[in-house]
């Protein structure tokens, strides 16, 4: 094989379709907790599944020299406040993600109250499940997408989920299953891992262009295809040492921005020689190698002619929700998202607390950053609206902006907090916190797909003088509490904190 050839093509075939390919890596390595090094998956060290075939200590390895090398524990970190920092601390502290979900219901619901010995029963039964109908199905899927890419350039996210539109999931799931039980016997001797790896490197790329292989045939075949390129493979592995050890100095944002998928587009295209070289030397079973809609360039794989019939996805998007709002829609939807926002903080604070407090900084049952934020993703974010994806991370982002530039807007020039992040689970100097983030971004999606054309066609229907001396009267009840809160905001318990009193008791 021309290592330099299958190189040069990779790195054509990134760059006709990065964004998708980087989406797509990043997706797996939250999934399944796991990085690529070389030609192997590692568990990431906050993310490690106890499988009955996981080999931790990889990731130990990895985590003990990142911490000697940067001086720094990622289990050193422990936010105090919210749900994800109660979920973060139970993954770092059992270093299982599954045991660390179910102890954190635990302690949220039961109060330690529950059996241990159920808790291990049931993470024990969930991370097998997982691992078998989940982690190795969407590696399947992943190779699927990589070979789709090849030579379809416009190949998207969701073919990662192709293995479960045909129904073979169980020779699938049962296949990967065998492999990986032949595999870590295989690691019992001295070098019978390293052969055995290699030998079932294509078991993934063999279900993925055809799923209804049988168990055994797949096996064979993937170990005939690789009888005389196993060492060629490795040093094709070695060659990306170097890559792979500034992965590790710039921990995995360059696995995941470059190396990541430069190297799978690399192992797609070299599939797709062995292929054609088993295919040419009549190898036993590559009889069953007949996608060659693979081979043909096009922006799309065609799912009429595939080997098997393939489930048409569902439409979860039954709103015109890219439709067009009038201005007396948009003023009221202001109102409506500022309302909603009051009603969940006030109503949370007297959940949590047990008092009533008028949250925000206006006097008013209206908390206008909610307000702006809707119209912010609403008129910026409609060219992005046939991508729910996409417009979930940008509502996000705009939230995360609009939440920490007010946040420091009011604690500079009115010298108090209005909300405080502090110990939550990553958050940015008290201002915004992932947890918020990830509320403000399902919010906006539900509010741009769901609720903003609901509502619409709600007020539609208002006669329009009704809605017009609506609006007028909304917005100068609003204009007159934003400017009476200007020189005189909306203070006290449950409301806001002053900043100089914080600071003059921490001196003290």
């Amino acid at each position: 094989m021309n290592r330099k050839k299958i190189k040069k093509e990779a790195k054509k075939t990134v760059k006709q379709n990065y964004y998708r390919i980087v989406a797509v890596l990043f997706f797996m390595m939250i999934a399944l907790g796991t990085i690529h090094i070389l030609n192997s998956r590692i568990a990431l060290p906050p993310f490690k599944f106890h499988t009955p075939f996981n080999f931790s200590f990889n990731a130990d390895i990895l985590r003990e020299t990142l911490e000697r090398t940067f001086h720094f524990s990622i289990f050193s970190y422990k936010p105090t406040r919210g749900i994800l920092a109660n979920i973060f601390n139970n993954v770092t502290t059992s270093g299982s993600f599954i045991f660390g979900i179910l102890n954190s219901f635990n302690q949220l619901l039961f109060h330690n109250h529950l059996w241990q010995s159920l808790i291990i029963f049931v993470g024990a039964l969930l991370s097998f499940l997982y691992w078998f109908l989940i982690r190795n199905v969407l590696i399947v899927g992943e190779k699927r997408f990589f070979l789709e890419n090849q030579n379809h350039k416009k190949t998207n996210f969701p073919r990662i989920f192709f293995p479960y539109r045909v129904k073979k999931l169980k020779n699938i799931s049962l296949t990967m299953f065998y492999k990986t039980v032949l595999e870590f016997l295989s690691y019992f001797t001295i070098i019978g891992g390293f052969i055995v790896h290699y030998q079932f490197l294509l078991v993934p790329y063999l279900l993925a262009e055809n799923p209804g292989i049988k168990r055994k045939d797949v096996l064979r075949l993937s170990r005939d295809l690789m009888k005389n390129h196993k060492w060629e493979l490795f040093k094709f592995d070695l060659s990306f040492l170097g890559w792979t050890l500034l992965d590790i100095c710039t921990l995995h944002f360059l696995g995941v921005l470059y190396v990541g998928p430069y190297k799978e587009c690399c192992l797609a295209n070299y599939y797709f020689k062995i292929r054609e070289e088993g295919i040419k030397n009549k190898i036993l079973n590559t009889d069953a190698l007949k996608d060659q809609e693979l081979l043909q360039v096009a922006d799309y794989y065609p799912d009429q002619s595939y080997l098997y019939p393939i489930k048409k996805s569902k439409k979860w998007l039954n709103t015109d929700y890219n439709k067009e709002y009038s201005l007396t829609s948009y003023i009221l939807m202001f109102f409506t998202a500022s309302i909603i926002g009051w009603l969940w903080e006030v109503g949370l604070n007297l959940f949590q607390y047990g008092f009533f407090a008028n949250r925000g900084t206006l006097h008013g049952p209206w908390l206008h950053i909610y307000g702006w934020g809707l119209l912010l993703i609403l008129l910026s974010l409609k060219r992005f609206r046939k991508q729910p994806v996409l417009t979930f991370v940008l509502v996000m982002i705009l939230c995360g902006v609009l939440e920490y530039g007010t946040a420091w807007y009011l604690e500079t020039f009115k010298h108090a907090r209005w909300w405080d992040y502090d110990g939550f689970f990553l958050n940015l100097h008290g201002r915004i916190c992932l947890e918020g983030l990830l509320a403000f971004g399902i919010g906006g999606i539900f509010f741009i797909y769901y609720l903003a054309p609901f509502l619409d066609s709600v007020f539609i229907k208002i006669p329009k003088n009704i809605k017009v001396g609506l609006c007028i009267t909304l917005i100068l009840l609003y204009g007159i509490d934003l400017l009476y809160s200007f020189k005189y905001p909306n203070t006290g318990a449950g409301v806001s904190e002053n900043l100089q009193r914080k600071n003059v008791i921490q001196i003290e």
